[in-house]
């Protein structure tokens, strides 16, 4: 029994109004995901029937939310009352309300019987919202195709900081690199295009593997620590192989966004000897990648930029490692004197070779990294 109040002009009828529970009262809404707080009441639950599936005994169950027995809510209908009811699979993938009493099923699901076709109605999907007017630009505004080209090295915030050791090495790179161009600020604009057959300056790391058919090849991977490099900005991603012009390792030199900054090949065991083996320069570090420097003032550093066949907007870097009092066993013995015995003449054998490609945004960074003693 309800009572409801109805005021006439000021006046009070109390008016006692009774009526039976039925499915053409108004019942309460709720989806399906909260079915479960209203047990026992009259309710129009409504959801997306994930699923139809039949017991042995014919009972049929449309499945709220998720497949038995993760679904949300069912709908049971009764081997009894599948012809009062009819076709159920229309409702299967569709948004479907469904009203009735909200009970529990035996395993503690919430669960509305289905007597009627009347219980069931599809629920009609929103009309699509239009699609957003596109955003007209001011006439003054036009970007150049040349400026959306512009690609900048990632680096990390602290790449020019000061470093206490190194400074040999420092020193090193400002010889190598002093004449090449002028310090730059971190992430220079300029674009040298490509750095290494197929590899564009600052392509990705993985379209650079495609490109050089190293994808099925696992590279040793290190952070890059050599002085007057930028700090904590560089990666070294090094391969094993032979690549053109007989190198044994093949280093793709990636900055934070793991695109592809410099390319770096050693060959670590070469085969070679140069008779010129006087020291001019008095470089300290033969391989900067690896932060390699000579231990013994016995041995030679080398280090030649290479101008003929260089890539445009790039300085590649030759580097040999001598030791001028190595014995040449491939020439003949140098005959005895009086005071001497028959010894093989030392002509220099290199003890490793490499050959770096330094964009020359790079460049730019190296020489304001290095500078910062």
């Amino acid at each position: 029994m309800k009572i409801r109040c109805l005021s006439f002009g000021g006046g009070l009828l109390a008016m006692v109004l009774v009526w039976a529970v039925s499915p053409l009262c108004i019942a309460a809404a709720f989806p399906d995901s909260e079915a479960g707080k209203h047990v026992g009441d009259e309710a129009t639950v409504t959801g997306k029937v994930v699923a139809i599936s039949k017991s042995a005994k014919g009972t049929t169950y449309l499945n709220f939310g998720d497949r038995f027995p993760r679904q949300t809510f069912s709908g049971v209908v009764f081997a009894s009352d599948v012809e009062k009811v009819g076709n159920l699979s229309a409702f299967e993938g569709k948004t479907v309300a469904l009203t009735g009493r909200i009970e529990l099923s035996p395993s503690g699901k919430p669960e509305i019987v289905i007597r009627s076709a009347d219980q069931l109605k599809l629920v009609a999907p929103p009309p699509p919202e239009p699609p957003p007017a596109p955003a007209t630009p001011p006439a003054q505004i036009s970007i150049s195709p040349a400026a959306t080209e512009i690609k900048r090295i990632a680096l990390a915030e602290n790449w020019a900081a000061a470093l206490q050791t190194g400074e040999m090495t420092r020193k090193d790179l400002a010889t190598l690199f002093g004449s090449q161009i002028t310090p730059a600020g971190g992430g220079a604009a300029e674009s040298p295009g490509v750095i290494y057959p197929g590899v564009p300056y600052l392509t990705p790391l993985t379209s650079a593997r495609k490109t050089l058919n190293l994808e099925n090849t696992n590279p040793t991977r290190t952070k890059i620590t050599t002085p007057g490099l930028p700090v904590a900005s560089l990666t070294a991603n090094t391969f094993t192989g032979i690549f053109p012009g007989g190198y044994t390792t093949l280093t793709l030199v990636c900055d934070t966004n793991d695109q592809v900054a410099s390319v770096h090949l050693v060959d670590e065991n070469p085969r070679q000897r140069t008779p010129n083996t006087t020291d001019t320069t008095g470089y300290h570090t033969y391989n900067f990648i690896a932060d390699r420097r000579k231990s013994t003032g016995q041995v030679i550093i080398k280090h030649a930029i290479v101008t003929e066949g260089a890539p445009a907007g790039v300085v590649v870097v030759e580097s040999m490692l001598i030791d001028p009092n190595a014995p040449d066993p491939a020439a003949p013995p140098v005959r005895p004197s009086k005071t001497t015995s028959t010894r093989l003449p030392r002509t220099g054998k290199v003890l490793e070779r490499s050959r770096w490609y330094v964009p020359k945004p790079l460049v730019g960074i190296i020489l304001r990294a290095s500078g910062n003693r």
